[in-house]
């Protein structure tokens, strides 16, 4: 329901409305590591902390606390986005970096930061015209694989992941997500540079090697020791936690082919998006 909301009110004419802002804090916008769950972000994000410019916040409630701040405004969230002023911007920023640098050393705060949680794709909206100059990493996998494998996973509920207890919802989701996103690129000038998983297990540093000039940085050869930064870490809030630790390996690409026929259903409402991807079947 939130999604459809934010579908309907994002058009071309109500951006046009829209008084420009940009921020005068002194921080740099942030980039946004997003996609959907189980689309590669863990695995992405492994090997961009492996950086020696690039720190990275995994899936804190940054982007939230601006939502909420929002939600208090004249007019709510989404609305209350087409009537902010200077004053309002400043004070929405000032609450994003409060709670972003909960997270980070002081050292940290001059990198590159990504800021990962795959679903903020639902409210690049609000992150674009928070952060007018933010980057977004879009992680892409194949669709099928993408929705069976939060429908296997064992996910802490919460109200998105509550529809990953059905194939069917999953698939619903996926596609209200995928629609939603296309319609944010359709009508904001989004910075975007795509990571498709299956390019990063097949070819690392071919696909590795971009996204580090998309974010500026030169190359460093720490990228390719990711699964040392992984075991480092010590805890990972994700269901990715046991595969980062391990060298890239192919298997997971196309297992939804082995649950074509329990699949079935909800392949007319996946199979699309595959084929807009450039997947085909």
């Amino acid at each position: 329901a939130r999604i459809d909301v934010l579908a309907k009110r994002f058009t071309a004419d109500w951006i046009a409305d829209w008084q420009h802002l940009e921020g005068s804090d002194g921080r740099p916008d942030p980039v946004f590591l997003v996609g959907f769950p189980r689309s590669g972000t863990t695995l992405l994000d492994t090997i961009l902390r492996s950086h020696g410019d690039i720190t990275v916040v995994e899936e804190k409630p940054t982007v939230g606390s601006v939502r909420e701040a929002v939600e208090r405004l004249p007019g709510g969230y989404p609305d209350g986005l087409a009537d902010l002023d200077p004053a309002h911007l400043a004070e929405l920023r000032k609450t994003y970096f409060a709670e972003l640098d909960k997270h980070l050393e002081p050292e940290d705060r001059s990198a590159v930061v990504v800021d990962k949680l795959p679903l903020n794709t639902v409210h690049a909206g609000l992150i674009h015209r928070i952060f007018p100059q933010a980057r977004f990493l879009f992680a892409q996998r194949h669709p099928c694989d993408c929705v069976l494998s939060c429908f296997m996973q064992n996910i802490r509920l919460n109200d998105a992941m509550a529809n990953f207890l059905d194939l069917g919802d999953a698939a619903r989701l996926y596609d209200k997500v995928m629609a939603l996103w296309g319609r944010y690129r359709a009508v904001l000038p989004l910075p975007v540079h795509t990571v498709r998983y299956e390019s990063l297990v097949d070819s690392f540093e071919e696909t590795v090697a971009p996204v580090l000039d998309f974010l500026g940085v030169d190359w460093d050869d720490g990228v390719r020791d990711y699964t040392e930064t992984a075991r480092r870490r010590g805890k990972i809030n994700t269901p990715s936690y046991n595969q980062v630790t391990q060298p890239l390996y192919t298997h997971a690409r196309g297992r939804w082919e082995r649950y074509r026929e329990p699949m079935r259903p909800v392949l007319p409402t996946l199979l699309p998006w595959a084929r807009r991807f450039g997947y085909g079947e």
